[in-house]
């Protein structure tokens, strides 16, 4: 678990993987504010994604987060949403569509405790 990789994951989780930073330490958000991306500028691209029907934060890959440890990334971003104003904000609902042929195949079948 290295200062380096979970700089790169928190930078990744926020922007996308545009933002390279060095380190977490003492404050990732002054970090990436150096490096181009204000508080206003995540917000606005956390908006922008969840707006368009993506997810925000950016899932880390795999090897990333393994690097880090899922626990550790999860509460740091946790608390940066907090500090920028954006945990627990709903997302907007994925718009309507019609069913696919195995979901209307579900719905249509009845499970045998049901004495249909």
């Amino acid at each position: 678990m290295s200062d380096p990789a979970l700089a790169a994951a928190v930078g990744f989780a926020l922007t996308g993987g545009t933002a390279l930073i060095a380190s977490v330490d003492p404050d990732p958000l002054t970090a990436l504010a150096d490096a181009g991306w204000s508080r206003a500028r995540i917000v606005a691209h956390a908006e922008q994604v969840r707006a368009a029907g993506g997810v925000w934060p950016h899932p880390v890959p795999d090897e990333l987060r393994a690097q880090v440890g899922s626990a550790r990334l999860f509460a740091l971003l946790q608390r940066l949403q907090v500090e920028l104003g954006l945990f627990g904000r709903p997302a907007a609902p994925a718009a309507p569509r019609p069913l696919t042929a195995d979901e209307r195949r579900l719905l249509n079948e009845v499970p045998p405790h049901h004495g249909v």
